[in-house]
């Protein structure tokens, strides 16, 4: 799964407002996608997001693929990962070196 591409998040009044709740900020959300990160499929054809900041804080990043645009996701939630993500991302990281 780790092979999908994200290009474009969008972002609005709600998604900004919700990440912020959970210490997270846009900026940090976009450094995630960037960071060849973790991704596995969650439910509703959402994908989780786990990767590092250029702060090197983990964070898990929801995303939901915007219809009619292949690369490019709505950010439903971002928030500090978790030990099964970080974990998760380790064993994918040792798997692909």
């Amino acid at each position: 799964m780790s092979d999908t591409r994200i290009d474009y998040l969008v972002w609005d009044e709600w998604n900004r407002d919700h990440i912020e709740k959970h210490g997270v900020l846009p900026e940090a959300a976009e450094e995630v996608i960037r960071s060849s990160p973790f991704v596995r499929e969650t439910y509703k054809g959402r994908l989780l997001v786990v990767g590092l900041t250029t702060s090197d804080r983990f964070l898990a990043v929801v995303v939901s693929p915007v219809s009619g645009r292949d690369t490019t996701f709505y950010v439903v939630s971002a928030r500090p990962a978790s030990r099964r993500d970080r974990r998760e991302h380790a064993q994918w990281k040792g798997a692909s070196q």
